[in-house]
Protein backbone atom coordinates (compact mmCIF):
# COMPACT_ATOMS: atom_id res chain seq x y z
CA UNK A 1 0.00 0.00 0.00
CA UNK A 2 3.02 1.92 0.55
CA UNK A 3 4.45 1.72 -2.05
CA UNK A 4 1.24 2.36 -4.56
CA UNK A 5 0.81 5.75 -2.59
CA UNK A 6 4.51 6.61 -3.37
CA UNK A 7 4.36 5.49 -6.76
CA UNK A 8 0.98 7.66 -7.00
CA UNK A 9 3.01 10.70 -5.57
CA UNK A 10 5.60 10.65 -8.43
CA UNK A 11 3.38 10.70 -11.00
CA UNK A 12 1.27 13.57 -9.29
CA UNK A 13 4.78 15.77 -9.33
CA UNK A 14 5.54 14.37 -12.55
CA UNK A 15 2.51 15.70 -14.04
CA UNK A 16 2.61 19.12 -11.88
CA UNK A 17 6.34 19.22 -13.63
CA UNK A 18 5.35 18.40 -16.64
CA UNK A 19 2.91 21.62 -16.90
CA UNK A 20 4.45 24.09 -15.22
CA UNK A 21 6.80 25.20 -18.28
CA UNK A 22 3.39 26.09 -20.05
CA UNK A 23 1.75 27.26 -16.92
CA UNK A 24 4.35 29.05 -14.76
CA UNK A 25 5.62 31.42 -17.01
CA UNK A 26 3.57 34.74 -18.44
CA UNK A 27 5.05 33.68 -22.33
CA UNK A 28 6.15 30.01 -22.80
CA UNK A 29 9.04 30.99 -24.96
CA UNK A 30 7.89 28.50 -27.63
CA UNK A 31 9.80 29.61 -30.92
CA UNK A 32 6.48 29.28 -33.48
CA UNK A 33 4.18 29.27 -30.57
CA UNK A 34 3.05 33.09 -31.04
CA UNK A 35 2.29 33.06 -34.59
CA UNK A 36 -0.08 29.71 -34.81
CA UNK A 37 -1.51 31.33 -31.48
CA UNK A 38 -2.38 34.43 -33.13
CA UNK A 39 -3.37 32.93 -36.39
CA UNK A 40 -6.43 30.65 -33.99
CA UNK A 41 -6.99 33.87 -32.41
CA UNK A 42 -7.62 35.64 -36.31
CA UNK A 43 -9.94 32.75 -37.40
CA UNK A 44 -11.61 32.89 -34.16
CA UNK A 45 -12.56 36.47 -34.77
CA UNK A 46 -12.26 36.56 -38.49
CA UNK A 47 -16.05 37.61 -38.92
CA UNK A 48 -16.19 40.24 -36.11
CA UNK A 49 -16.98 43.45 -38.29
CA UNK A 50 -15.87 45.41 -34.60
CA UNK A 51 -12.25 43.61 -35.45
CA UNK A 52 -9.93 44.60 -38.77
CA UNK A 53 -9.21 40.93 -39.77
CA UNK A 54 -11.74 40.50 -41.74
CA UNK A 55 -9.98 43.38 -44.13
CA UNK A 56 -6.88 41.94 -44.12
CA UNK A 57 -7.44 37.56 -43.72
CA UNK A 58 -9.16 35.17 -44.68
CA UNK A 59 -9.99 31.76 -44.23
CA UNK A 60 -9.77 28.05 -46.27
CA UNK A 61 -11.16 25.00 -44.93
CA UNK A 62 -10.32 21.38 -46.99
CA UNK A 63 -9.77 17.95 -46.22
CA UNK A 64 -5.86 18.50 -45.56
CA UNK A 65 -3.63 17.61 -42.54
CA UNK A 66 -2.95 19.73 -40.12
CA UNK A 67 -5.91 20.81 -38.94
CA UNK A 68 -5.57 19.55 -35.33
CA UNK A 69 -4.22 22.61 -33.57
CA UNK A 70 -6.53 25.34 -35.14
CA UNK A 71 -9.46 23.50 -34.75
CA UNK A 72 -9.07 23.11 -30.78
CA UNK A 73 -7.70 26.17 -30.00
CA UNK A 74 -10.47 27.89 -32.03
CA UNK A 75 -13.27 25.91 -30.02
CA UNK A 76 -11.67 26.72 -26.94
CA UNK A 77 -11.94 29.92 -27.40
CA UNK A 78 -15.58 29.71 -27.46
CA UNK A 79 -15.19 29.00 -23.76
CA UNK A 80 -11.91 30.22 -22.74
CA UNK A 81 -9.55 33.13 -23.37
CA UNK A 82 -7.49 32.64 -26.37
CA UNK A 83 -3.90 32.39 -24.27
CA UNK A 84 -5.38 30.44 -22.04
CA UNK A 85 -6.88 28.38 -24.61
CA UNK A 86 -3.70 27.42 -26.21
CA UNK A 87 -1.95 26.68 -22.84
CA UNK A 88 -4.65 24.47 -22.19
CA UNK A 89 -4.28 22.46 -25.54
CA UNK A 90 -0.38 22.89 -25.01
CA UNK A 91 -1.43 20.64 -21.77
CA UNK A 92 -3.33 18.15 -23.39
CA UNK A 93 -0.11 17.58 -25.47
CA UNK A 94 2.53 17.21 -22.66
CA UNK A 95 -0.11 14.98 -20.24
CA UNK A 96 -1.06 12.96 -23.29
CA UNK A 97 1.88 11.38 -24.58
CA UNK A 98 3.10 9.59 -21.97
CA UNK A 99 -0.40 8.48 -21.04
CA UNK A 100 -0.88 7.69 -25.15
CA UNK A 101 2.75 5.98 -24.68
CA UNK A 102 1.43 3.59 -21.81
CA UNK A 103 -1.41 2.99 -23.41
CA UNK A 104 0.30 1.40 -26.61
CA UNK A 105 3.08 -0.01 -24.31
CA UNK A 106 0.16 -2.32 -22.46
CA UNK A 107 -0.64 -3.77 -26.10
CA UNK A 108 2.73 -4.02 -27.39
CA UNK A 109 4.52 -5.19 -24.48
CA UNK A 110 2.39 -6.55 -21.81
CA UNK A 111 3.72 -6.62 -18.07
CA UNK A 112 6.36 -3.80 -18.79
CA UNK A 113 3.83 -0.63 -18.39
CA UNK A 114 6.65 0.96 -16.28
CA UNK A 115 8.55 1.44 -19.20
CA UNK A 116 6.09 3.64 -20.17
CA UNK A 117 7.69 6.21 -17.54
CA UNK A 118 10.74 7.01 -20.17
CA UNK A 119 8.27 8.33 -22.04
CA UNK A 120 8.25 11.08 -19.82
CA UNK A 121 11.70 11.98 -20.70
CA UNK A 122 11.04 12.72 -24.30
CA UNK A 123 7.66 15.16 -22.94
CA UNK A 124 9.74 18.53 -23.09
CA UNK A 125 10.99 17.38 -27.02
CA UNK A 126 12.59 19.41 -29.37
CA UNK A 127 9.42 19.45 -31.16
CA UNK A 128 6.96 21.02 -27.94
CA UNK A 129 10.17 23.57 -27.88
CA UNK A 130 10.13 24.81 -31.32
CA UNK A 131 6.45 25.19 -31.06
CA UNK A 132 5.78 22.39 -34.11
CA UNK A 133 2.41 21.94 -32.22
CA UNK A 134 0.47 20.35 -35.10
CA UNK A 135 3.76 17.50 -35.11
CA UNK A 136 3.82 17.57 -30.96
CA UNK A 137 0.30 16.57 -30.48
CA UNK A 138 0.35 13.87 -33.26
CA UNK A 139 2.52 12.31 -31.24
CA UNK A 140 -0.36 11.33 -28.81
CA UNK A 141 -2.55 10.80 -31.40
CA UNK A 142 0.22 8.33 -33.03
CA UNK A 143 0.29 6.04 -30.31
CA UNK A 144 -3.40 6.14 -28.91
CA UNK A 145 -3.84 5.18 -32.97
CA UNK A 146 -1.19 2.03 -32.38
CA UNK A 147 -2.50 0.97 -29.24
CA UNK A 148 -6.44 0.74 -30.48
CA UNK A 149 -5.17 -0.90 -33.65
CA UNK A 150 -3.79 -3.60 -31.61
CA UNK A 151 -6.62 -4.09 -29.28
CA UNK A 152 -8.57 -4.85 -33.10
CA UNK A 153 -5.76 -7.71 -33.86
CA UNK A 154 -5.74 -8.97 -30.36
CA UNK A 155 -10.16 -8.97 -30.58
CA UNK A 156 -10.90 -8.47 -33.89
CA UNK A 157 -14.58 -6.85 -34.23
CA UNK A 158 -16.28 -4.33 -35.87
CA UNK A 159 -16.44 -1.60 -32.94
CA UNK A 160 -12.96 -1.88 -32.27
CA UNK A 161 -12.05 -1.17 -35.72
CA UNK A 162 -13.84 1.75 -35.53
CA UNK A 163 -12.44 2.88 -32.68
CA UNK A 164 -9.07 2.63 -34.65
CA UNK A 165 -9.94 3.93 -37.87
CA UNK A 166 -11.33 7.23 -35.74
CA UNK A 167 -7.57 7.52 -34.57
CA UNK A 168 -6.07 6.74 -37.92
CA UNK A 169 -7.99 9.61 -39.25
CA UNK A 170 -7.69 12.10 -36.89
CA UNK A 171 -3.65 11.18 -36.72
CA UNK A 172 -4.26 12.47 -40.96
CA UNK A 173 -5.76 15.77 -39.54
CA UNK A 174 -3.08 16.07 -37.14
CA UNK A 175 0.15 15.81 -38.78
CA UNK A 176 0.60 13.75 -42.42
CA UNK A 177 4.61 12.89 -41.47
CA UNK A 178 3.36 11.36 -38.61
CA UNK A 179 0.70 9.28 -40.39
CA UNK A 180 3.10 8.19 -42.92
CA UNK A 181 5.16 7.12 -39.68
CA UNK A 182 2.72 5.14 -38.19
CA UNK A 183 2.19 3.56 -42.28
CA UNK A 184 6.05 2.31 -42.13
CA UNK A 185 4.91 1.16 -38.51
CA UNK A 186 2.10 -1.32 -39.06
CA UNK A 187 3.19 -2.37 -42.25
CA UNK A 188 6.23 -3.60 -40.63
CA UNK A 189 4.52 -5.00 -37.52
CA UNK A 190 2.13 -7.26 -39.79
CA UNK A 191 5.41 -8.33 -42.33
CA UNK A 192 7.30 -9.52 -38.92
CA UNK A 193 4.16 -11.19 -37.77
CA UNK A 194 3.14 -12.68 -40.56
CA UNK A 195 -0.64 -11.23 -40.21
CA UNK A 196 -2.91 -13.41 -42.26
CA UNK A 197 -4.54 -11.80 -45.44
CA UNK A 198 -7.99 -10.16 -43.59
CA UNK A 199 -5.56 -8.56 -40.96
CA UNK A 200 -3.30 -6.99 -44.04
CA UNK A 201 -6.57 -6.22 -45.39
CA UNK A 202 -8.02 -4.76 -42.50
CA UNK A 203 -4.94 -2.34 -41.71
CA UNK A 204 -4.93 -1.36 -44.60
CA UNK A 205 -8.66 -0.31 -45.01
CA UNK A 206 -7.52 2.28 -41.91
CA UNK A 207 -5.65 4.40 -44.14
CA UNK A 208 -8.07 4.34 -46.86
CA UNK A 209 -10.22 7.65 -45.15
CA UNK A 210 -7.11 9.38 -44.61
CA UNK A 211 -5.80 8.76 -48.23
CA UNK A 212 -9.43 9.80 -50.08
CA UNK A 213 -9.17 13.14 -48.30
CA UNK A 214 -5.82 13.51 -48.73
CA UNK A 215 -6.46 12.95 -52.85
CA UNK A 216 -9.11 15.21 -52.36
CA UNK A 217 -7.53 18.06 -51.38
CA UNK A 218 -3.88 17.16 -50.22
CA UNK A 219 -2.01 18.16 -53.25
CA UNK A 220 -2.44 21.71 -52.33
CA UNK A 221 0.55 21.07 -50.88
CA UNK A 222 2.46 20.69 -53.40
CA UNK A 223 1.44 24.09 -55.11
CA UNK A 224 4.89 26.04 -52.98
CA UNK A 225 8.56 25.22 -53.52
CA UNK A 226 8.66 21.76 -54.75
CA UNK A 227 11.97 19.12 -54.60
CA UNK A 228 13.49 17.01 -52.29
CA UNK A 229 16.53 18.30 -50.31
CA UNK A 230 18.48 15.15 -48.63
CA UNK A 231 21.20 15.42 -46.09
CA UNK A 232 25.00 13.98 -45.84
CA UNK A 233 25.83 11.07 -43.55
CA UNK A 234 27.53 13.99 -41.20
CA UNK A 235 24.30 15.73 -41.00
CA UNK A 236 22.38 12.53 -40.47
CA UNK A 237 24.48 11.64 -37.77
CA UNK A 238 24.90 14.98 -36.24
CA UNK A 239 20.41 14.86 -36.57
CA UNK A 240 20.05 11.48 -34.25
CA UNK A 241 20.65 13.96 -31.55
CA UNK A 242 17.31 15.58 -31.92
CA UNK A 243 16.52 12.69 -30.31
CA UNK A 244 16.80 14.17 -27.29
CA UNK A 245 17.62 17.81 -28.30
CA UNK A 246 17.06 20.30 -25.19
CA UNK A 247 18.39 23.43 -23.93
CA UNK A 248 21.52 21.41 -22.38
CA UNK A 249 23.90 19.52 -24.49
CA UNK A 250 25.51 17.49 -21.75
CA UNK A 251 22.08 16.70 -19.82
CA UNK A 252 21.41 15.36 -23.70
CA UNK A 253 24.07 13.19 -23.76
CA UNK A 254 23.80 11.92 -20.42
CA UNK A 255 20.40 11.12 -21.09
CA UNK A 256 21.37 8.84 -24.38
CA UNK A 257 23.99 6.82 -22.32
CA UNK A 258 21.72 6.72 -19.53
CA UNK A 259 18.84 5.30 -21.82
CA UNK A 260 21.66 2.49 -24.01
CA UNK A 261 22.44 1.51 -20.21
CA UNK A 262 19.26 0.74 -18.83
CA UNK A 263 18.62 -1.63 -21.64
CA UNK A 264 21.97 -2.96 -20.46
CA UNK A 265 21.01 -3.36 -17.16
CA UNK A 266 17.64 -4.70 -18.10
CA UNK A 267 19.31 -7.55 -19.77
CA UNK A 268 22.15 -8.30 -17.60
CA UNK A 269 21.28 -11.52 -15.64
CA UNK A 270 18.27 -11.37 -16.16
CA UNK A 271 15.56 -14.24 -16.52
CA UNK A 272 13.27 -12.31 -17.29
CA UNK A 273 14.85 -10.87 -20.56
CA UNK A 274 13.47 -10.90 -23.84
CA UNK A 275 13.24 -9.75 -27.10
CA UNK A 276 9.93 -8.76 -28.25
CA UNK A 277 11.10 -9.66 -32.11
CA UNK A 278 8.30 -7.85 -34.03
CA UNK A 279 8.59 -4.70 -32.43
CA UNK A 280 12.85 -4.86 -32.51
CA UNK A 281 11.83 -5.20 -36.26
CA UNK A 282 9.49 -2.28 -36.02
CA UNK A 283 12.31 -0.26 -34.46
CA UNK A 284 14.81 -1.01 -37.07
CA UNK A 285 12.50 0.02 -39.64
CA UNK A 286 11.91 2.98 -38.59
CA UNK A 287 15.48 3.94 -37.51
CA UNK A 288 16.07 2.96 -42.02
CA UNK A 289 13.55 5.16 -42.75
CA UNK A 290 15.14 8.27 -40.75
CA UNK A 291 18.14 7.27 -43.40
CA UNK A 292 16.14 6.88 -46.31
CA UNK A 293 13.64 9.96 -46.23
CA UNK A 294 14.59 13.43 -47.31
CA UNK A 295 15.38 16.70 -45.26
CA UNK A 296 12.67 18.79 -46.60
CA UNK A 297 10.29 18.22 -49.55
CA UNK A 298 8.06 20.81 -51.02
CA UNK A 299 7.41 23.50 -47.89
CA UNK A 300 7.81 21.01 -45.16
CA UNK A 301 11.58 20.08 -43.67
CA UNK A 302 13.09 17.64 -41.07
CA UNK A 303 10.88 14.85 -42.32
CA UNK A 304 13.48 12.40 -41.57
CA UNK A 305 14.23 14.03 -37.82
CA UNK A 306 10.31 13.57 -37.15
CA UNK A 307 10.76 9.42 -37.21
CA UNK A 308 13.05 9.87 -34.35
CA UNK A 309 10.04 10.54 -31.34
CA UNK A 310 8.13 8.00 -32.93
CA UNK A 311 11.37 5.75 -33.01
CA UNK A 312 11.89 6.55 -29.27
CA UNK A 313 8.05 5.35 -28.43
CA UNK A 314 8.60 2.41 -30.06
CA UNK A 315 11.70 1.33 -28.44
CA UNK A 316 10.17 0.40 -25.65
CA UNK A 317 7.95 -2.11 -27.01
CA UNK A 318 11.41 -3.78 -28.41
CA UNK A 319 12.03 -5.46 -24.80
CA UNK A 320 10.43 -7.15 -21.70
CA UNK A 321 12.22 -6.52 -18.42
CA UNK A 322 10.15 -8.17 -16.50
CA UNK A 323 10.00 -6.63 -12.96
CA UNK A 324 13.53 -5.41 -13.04
CA UNK A 325 11.42 -2.36 -15.12
CA UNK A 326 10.54 -1.38 -11.62
CA UNK A 327 13.98 -1.09 -10.35
CA UNK A 328 14.85 1.08 -13.82
CA UNK A 329 11.85 3.37 -13.62
CA UNK A 330 13.48 5.47 -10.65
CA UNK A 331 16.20 6.48 -13.55
CA UNK A 332 13.19 7.94 -16.00
CA UNK A 333 11.84 10.03 -13.24
CA UNK A 334 15.21 11.35 -12.30
CA UNK A 335 16.17 12.39 -15.80
CA UNK A 336 12.74 13.72 -16.37
CA UNK A 337 13.07 15.82 -13.44
CA UNK A 338 16.43 16.83 -14.35
CA UNK A 339 15.37 17.74 -18.07
CA UNK A 340 12.48 19.50 -16.83
CA UNK A 341 14.12 21.57 -14.39
CA UNK A 342 16.80 22.52 -16.87
CA UNK A 343 13.66 23.92 -19.26
CA UNK A 344 12.36 26.23 -16.19
CA UNK A 345 15.65 26.99 -15.94
CA UNK A 346 16.27 28.56 -19.29
CA UNK A 347 12.11 29.62 -19.49
CA UNK A 348 13.19 31.96 -16.58
CA UNK A 349 15.66 33.19 -17.96
CA UNK A 350 14.47 34.50 -21.08
CA UNK A 351 11.37 35.88 -19.28
CA UNK A 352 12.73 39.40 -18.76
CA UNK A 353 13.70 40.14 -22.17
CA UNK A 354 10.08 38.76 -23.30
CA UNK A 355 8.25 41.29 -20.97
CA UNK A 356 10.39 43.92 -22.26
CA UNK A 357 9.36 42.94 -26.16
CA UNK A 358 5.76 43.01 -24.89
CA UNK A 359 6.22 46.34 -23.76
CA UNK A 360 6.31 47.35 -27.19
CA UNK A 361 2.69 46.42 -27.61
CA UNK A 362 1.13 49.30 -26.07
CA UNK A 363 3.12 51.64 -27.74
CA UNK A 364 1.32 51.89 -30.70
CA UNK A 365 -2.78 52.22 -31.31
CA UNK A 366 -5.31 49.26 -31.70
CA UNK A 367 -4.99 47.88 -35.53
CA UNK A 368 -1.87 49.01 -36.05
CA UNK A 369 -0.06 47.55 -39.92
CA UNK A 370 3.34 46.25 -38.00
CA UNK A 371 6.04 44.82 -39.87
CA UNK A 372 8.85 42.78 -37.83
CA UNK A 373 12.38 42.47 -38.90
CA UNK A 374 13.47 39.61 -36.58
CA UNK A 375 17.46 38.83 -37.10
CA UNK A 376 18.69 36.00 -35.02
CA UNK A 377 22.79 35.88 -33.94
CA UNK A 378 24.56 33.45 -37.11
CA UNK A 379 25.08 30.55 -35.76
CA UNK A 380 22.71 30.23 -32.55
CA UNK A 381 20.29 27.11 -31.68
CA UNK A 382 16.64 28.00 -32.63
CA UNK A 383 15.81 26.82 -29.55
CA UNK A 384 17.16 30.38 -28.01
CA UNK A 385 15.47 32.51 -30.72
CA UNK A 386 11.79 32.94 -28.62
CA UNK A 387 12.05 36.68 -30.09
CA UNK A 388 11.36 35.33 -33.49
CA UNK A 389 7.65 35.27 -33.63
CA UNK A 390 7.11 37.11 -30.72
CA UNK A 391 5.65 40.11 -32.04
CA UNK A 392 2.65 37.78 -32.68
CA UNK A 393 0.97 38.44 -29.34
CA UNK A 394 0.21 42.15 -31.30
CA UNK A 395 -1.83 40.65 -33.20
CA UNK A 396 -3.94 39.16 -30.08
CA UNK A 397 -3.02 42.05 -27.95
CA UNK A 398 -3.31 45.20 -30.16
CA UNK A 399 -4.75 43.87 -33.48
CA UNK A 400 -2.13 43.91 -35.39
CA UNK A 401 -1.67 43.50 -39.10
CA UNK A 402 1.18 41.06 -39.82
CA UNK A 403 1.90 39.78 -43.52
CA UNK A 404 3.60 37.03 -41.62
CA UNK A 405 1.04 34.78 -39.94
CA UNK A 406 1.17 31.43 -41.26
CA UNK A 407 -0.25 30.87 -44.66
CA UNK A 408 0.52 27.71 -46.23
CA UNK A 409 -2.29 26.62 -48.73
CA UNK A 410 -2.96 23.37 -48.10
CA UNK A 411 -1.72 23.13 -44.77
CA UNK A 412 -2.60 26.16 -42.73
CA UNK A 413 -6.43 27.64 -42.64
CA UNK A 414 -5.84 31.42 -42.21
CA UNK A 415 -4.85 32.53 -45.26
CA UNK A 416 -3.41 36.78 -45.67
CA UNK A 417 -5.29 38.01 -48.32
CA UNK A 418 -3.87 41.47 -47.64
CA UNK A 419 -0.83 41.92 -50.00
CA UNK A 420 2.16 43.60 -48.12
CA UNK A 421 5.39 44.55 -48.83
CA UNK A 422 7.68 41.80 -46.98
CA UNK A 423 11.52 40.56 -46.75
CA UNK A 424 12.61 37.32 -47.64
CA UNK A 425 15.26 37.58 -44.65
CA UNK A 426 12.32 37.03 -42.12
CA UNK A 427 11.97 33.25 -42.69
CA UNK A 428 15.75 32.96 -41.99
CA UNK A 429 16.22 35.57 -39.23
CA UNK A 430 18.77 36.88 -41.71
CA UNK A 431 18.81 39.93 -43.53
CA UNK A 432 21.27 40.44 -46.53
CA UNK A 433 18.80 43.00 -48.76
CA UNK A 434 18.50 46.31 -49.43
CA UNK A 435 14.57 47.72 -47.95
CA UNK A 436 12.38 49.14 -50.26
CA UNK A 437 11.82 51.99 -47.19
CA UNK A 438 9.00 53.79 -49.61
CA UNK A 439 7.31 50.51 -49.77
CA UNK A 440 7.68 50.29 -46.13
CA UNK A 441 6.34 53.70 -45.92
CA UNK A 442 3.20 53.24 -47.59
CA UNK A 443 1.96 49.33 -46.08
CA UNK A 444 3.03 49.77 -42.41
CA UNK A 445 2.30 51.89 -39.88
CA UNK A 446 5.57 50.41 -37.59
CA UNK A 447 8.41 48.40 -37.69
CA UNK A 448 9.13 45.96 -35.39
CA UNK A 449 12.81 45.37 -35.46
CA UNK A 450 15.01 42.88 -32.96
CA UNK A 451 18.37 42.94 -33.80
CA UNK A 452 18.59 44.76 -36.84
CA UNK A 453 21.33 47.70 -36.44
CA UNK A 454 22.31 48.07 -39.71
CA UNK A 455 18.49 49.11 -40.83
CA UNK A 456 18.93 52.03 -38.03
CA UNK A 457 19.68 54.77 -39.86
CA UNK A 458 17.25 54.04 -42.75
CA UNK A 459 14.55 53.60 -40.11
CA UNK A 460 15.63 57.10 -38.63
CA UNK A 461 15.12 58.80 -42.24
CA UNK A 462 11.59 56.72 -42.35
CA UNK A 463 10.49 57.76 -38.71
CA UNK A 464 11.06 58.05 -35.50
CA UNK A 465 11.87 55.77 -32.40
CA UNK A 466 8.82 55.14 -30.55
CA UNK A 467 10.20 51.71 -27.85
CA UNK A 468 13.42 50.20 -27.18
CA UNK A 469 13.89 46.92 -25.14
CA UNK A 470 17.29 45.57 -25.53
CA UNK A 471 17.32 44.50 -29.19
CA UNK A 472 13.84 45.73 -29.71
CA UNK A 473 13.41 48.77 -31.34
CA UNK A 474 9.99 49.88 -32.28
CA UNK A 475 9.59 52.55 -35.26
CA UNK A 476 6.46 54.74 -36.12
CA UNK A 477 6.75 55.09 -39.65
CA UNK A 478 5.56 58.61 -40.94
CA UNK A 479 3.21 59.20 -43.62
CA UNK A 480 4.19 60.94 -46.77
CA UNK A 481 3.92 64.58 -45.82
CA UNK A 482 3.87 63.95 -41.86
CA UNK A 483 8.07 65.38 -41.94
CA UNK A 484 10.85 65.99 -44.09
CA UNK A 485 12.15 62.81 -44.78
CA UNK A 486 9.99 62.40 -48.19
CA UNK A 487 13.55 62.53 -50.12
CA UNK A 488 14.44 58.66 -48.63
CA UNK A 489 15.15 56.51 -51.48
CA UNK A 490 12.91 53.75 -52.57
CA UNK A 491 15.39 50.82 -53.29
CA UNK A 492 13.82 47.57 -54.16
CA UNK A 493 14.69 44.55 -52.42
CA UNK A 494 16.02 41.88 -54.64
CA UNK A 495 14.06 38.95 -54.60
CA UNK A 496 11.22 40.86 -52.02
CA UNK A 497 8.01 38.44 -51.41
CA UNK A 498 5.57 40.81 -50.98
CA UNK A 499 3.49 43.52 -53.57
CA UNK A 500 3.25 46.98 -52.34
CA UNK A 501 -0.66 47.42 -52.48
CA UNK A 502 -2.30 50.73 -51.02
CA UNK A 503 -3.26 50.94 -47.46
CA UNK A 504 -6.83 49.19 -45.94
CA UNK A 505 -8.92 51.67 -44.31
CA UNK A 506 -9.54 50.55 -40.80
CA UNK A 507 -12.14 51.04 -37.86
CA UNK A 508 -10.79 52.72 -35.07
Amino acid sequence: MLARAVWLAAILAAAVTALYPIWGYAFPPLLDYPNHLASTYVLAHLHDTSMPFHLWYGERWGLFPYLAWDVMVRAAQFFLPVETAGRVCLSLGVLGLPLASWFFLRQANPGNGSLALWALVGTHNIFLLLGYLNFYLSLTVCFLALGLWLRWLERPHLVAWFWAAGAFLALYFSHFVTYCGIAIAVAAYCAFTRKRWRQWLGTCALFVPGAICYLLSGRAMLKGRVGFTFLGFDDKLDNLWGIMHGYSRRLDWITLIALALVFVAGWWKNAEFRWNGPWLGVGVALFAAYWALPWAYGEGSDLDVRMLPILYGVIFACARVGKRGLWLAPIALALFFARAGNVMENYRAMQPELEGLAGSFSVTPMNARVLPLIEAEQGSDALHHPFAHFWAYGVIRRHWFSAYLFDIPGVTLLKVEQQAYTMDGFWDLEYTETPDWEAMRTDYDYAWAYNTPQYDAGFKSLGELAYASGKLKLYRIHTRGEDSSDSVTAQAAPGGRGTRAPPVPIPQ
